[in-house]
Order: C-alpha cells, then sequence, then structure tokens
C-alpha cells in the first residue's frame, strides 16, 4: 500500500535554493525578492511569525541570505525601480562638466 507522502515543505525548499546559490557563488551577498500574488504571498507568511501578517513585505535571512517577500501591486517593486537611475547619454555627460556652478570669487 502506497503511502500518502507530503513534498518538502517551504521552509525546506527555500533551503534548497540557498544552498544551491550560495554553492555558485560563494563570495556573493545575495537577496533574492519573490513578488507573490495574494495566495502565494499568504501562503508563505502563514510558514512565520504571526506580527508578520499585516505586513505586505517581510524578509527572512536563511545561512546569510536573504529572501524578501513582497505582495504584488502594493507598488513596493515600483518605489525600488524609480530609485536607479537613468543612464545619461554621452551628450548628456559632456555638457554636464560645462555646467555653471556659480562663480567661487567675489
Amino acid at each position: 500500500m502506497a503511502e500518502n507522502q507530503e513534498g518538502p515543505s517551504l521552509i525546506e525548499n527555500l533551503a534548497t535554493v540557498t544552498d544551491a546559490i550560495q554553492t555558485m557563488f560563494p563570495n556573493g551577498k545575495i537577496i533574492c525578492v519573490y513578488e507573490l500574488n495574494e495566495t502565494e504571498y499568504k501562503a508563505v507568511q502563514s510558514n512565520f511569525r504571526a506580527v508578520d501578517n499585516q505586513h505586505t513585505r517581510f524578509s527572512i535571512d536563511m545561512s546569510g541570505l536573504e529572501h524578501v517577500f513582497i505582495l504584488e501591486n502594493t507598488g513596493i517593486v515600483e518605489k525600488v525601480e524609480e530609485k536607479v537611475p537613468e543612464k545619461k547619454t554621452i551628450k548628456q555627460k559632456l555638457f554636464s562638466w560645462f555646467k555653471s556652478s556659480g562663480s567661487s570669487v567675489k
């Protein structure tokens, strides 16, 4: 008779991912970001502290690798993307050298 076996838990899967990433990049400082729909987010959140249940973002540290979970459509990812500066063209870089910052001689 076959036993009803469940698959690995979320924690075990995150540990496997953590181990694999640390094997690939042993000297790297790594942060994994997961933007999840509400159902998946709540399923992950249920594995951790109850205090995190009211938040739209939380993170866990596993062996020095941070896993960040974000509820989708909360605007957090867009805020991070806004902070990434636009790349300047060569023309913009050249003109920025000649901008006057005012005279230092009075």
